[in-house]
């Protein structure tokens, strides 16, 4: 590119470098304390451990990543440490940092794809502030490589939508497949995806089969070799055994809701029904065994129990801002300390009251970030009641929410977290844009008609 093409897509493109600068220098701003600080404690959680450590023994010894968790985030991490070191935290955090501020390329893309280059620079503005997508950046975990996934993800199929043009399709499919190899919860997403296809107005039904028949071809090639060999490993034909956590997990939550007993107790009781149940060997010789025995007894309790399974998966608190973490990344605050029991037993503000421990001025300080994700809410749900409203002509668009937003809500069950929100935030901050658009179109007509 010589300098004059540069100077004039610099030109073109002046308010997405812009927000690519501010957004990057807020993250990097967050995360720099705990980057020179000791960013293996302050940007670690629980699951880090299960992510990075076969990422630095990949990275070290060669050895091959184990069935544990999906390989896409300690395949990245092993690249980084490969890089610049197995100690290499820092630029880990850094390279996240990154990662996450790209993502408000494909939103902005989508916004133009969708017919208006404003809606995609409010939408990358809106992704470039919001709260938990700004203290999720450096985190060691897989939420920020999915989101950045999930962005493309809907990008692709904007493209598609909007211009029909087939190729877009088996990409977007592919981008999907990728994140699964991510995060597994992308893996169901092949059929929300085949069922926009089957119902899109003005386009043949060859072409629909067609498509279909390349996306599953597409979506199973590169999900199949992953599978294919932890099936050899004795794991089971799987993008990762961590999804026998379920009956620990959720299977826990279930039974405190339906015996009005404490999650912690639950779980304490299920581990030691696994400990007792594996001790035979023999019933029990390999990872594949153990985790299909895990999901046959979760698969017993929702049938047991459905009317109490399904509402635990409509959680709004999916919703609720990141403070917690963006004020741990600072210093300000610490993880820990029991705030989710107190959140199931006693709701959201004395969950909040025992967080921050009598520092509440703290939400204070956060205030023009949470006003950010207030205005985003408000206008995307205000959008969407609109096409409620209209759903006639707006049907297809619903569909496509509940593909790209409601899929990433509902999936997670009732162990929920501000990070399970990120994939669903390139469609949320483009029907903000779109709601705050046509707002502010409405206040002009009314002032016009005075």
């Amino acid at each position: 590119m010589t300098f004059s093409q540069w100077k004039l897509f610099c030109s073109r493109n002046r308010w997405l470098l812009l927000l690519l600068a501010a957004a990057f220098a807020v993250r990097l701003g967050v995360a720099l304390p705990g980057i020179l600080e000791d960013p293996a404690a302050r940007f670690s959680r629980p699951d880090t451990p299960g992510y990075l450590e076969p990422a630095r023994a990949l990275a070290a010894e060669g050895t091959p990543l184990s069935a544990g968790r999906a390989p896409g985030f300690p395949l990245f991490a092993a690249l980084v440490f490969r890089c610049f070191g197995v100690e290499a935290y820092g630029a880990l955090a850094v390279l996240l940092v990154l990662v996450n501020t790209a993502t408000l390329i494909p939103v902005w893309l989508a916004g133009r794809e969708a017919g208006s280059s404003t809606a995609g620079v409010i939408a990358a503005a809106l992704l470039g502030l919001n709260l938990t997508m700004t203290a999720q950046a450096p985190m060691f975990l897989s939420d920020t490589l999915a989101a950045f996934f999930a962005a493309w993800q809907f990008y692709f199929f904007v493209r598609f939508w909007k211009r029909r043009e087939m190729w877009s399709f088996p990409v977007m499919i592919a981008v999907a497949a990728l994140g699964a190899l991510i995060r597994p919860i992308n893996s169901a997403w092949i059929w929300p995806a085949l069922f926009l296809l089957a119902v899109l107005p003005e386009l043949p039904w060859r072409r629909k089969l067609a498509l279909g028949a390349v996306s599953l071809a597409v979506f199973g090639a590169i999900l199949f070799p992953r599978m294919a060999h932890n099936a050899v490993r004795g794991a089971g034909f799987c993008i990762d055994t961590n999804t026998g956590a379920m009956y620990h997990q959720n299977g826990a939550m279930l039974l405190a809701k339906v015996n009005g007993t404490d999650y912690e107790a639950e779980k304490q009781k299920i581990l030691a029904e696994l400990d007792r149940e594996f001790a035979d060997k023999e019933r029990y010789p390999d990872e594949k065994s153990r985790v299909d025995y895990r999901l046959k007894r979760f698969k017993e309790l929702i049938l047991a129990h459905p009317f109490a399974w399904f509402p635990q998966h409509l959680q709004w608190r999916i919703l609720l801002p990141d403070a917690p973490t963006f004020l741990e990344i600072l210093g300000a605050t610490t993880s820990d300390r029991g705030t989710m029991n107190v959140l199931q037993a006693q709701g959201v503000w004395a969950a909040v009251r025992f967080y921050f421990d009598g520092k509440l001025y703290l939400l204070w300080l956060l205030a023009p970030l949470l006003a950010v994700t207030g205005i985003l809410y408000l206008a995307a749900f205000g959008l969407l009641a609109s096409w409620f409203w209209r759903w006639k002509s707006k049907w297809y668009a619903i569909f496509v929410f509940l593909a790209f937003a409601e899929y990433y809500f509902f999936l997670p069950g009732p162990i929920t977290a501000p990070r399970y929100q990120l994939p669903a935030l390139p469609i949320l901050t483009l029907m903000a844009a779109f709601g705050l658009i046509q707002g502010w179109d409405w206040v002009k007509r009314r002032r016009k008609e005075r």
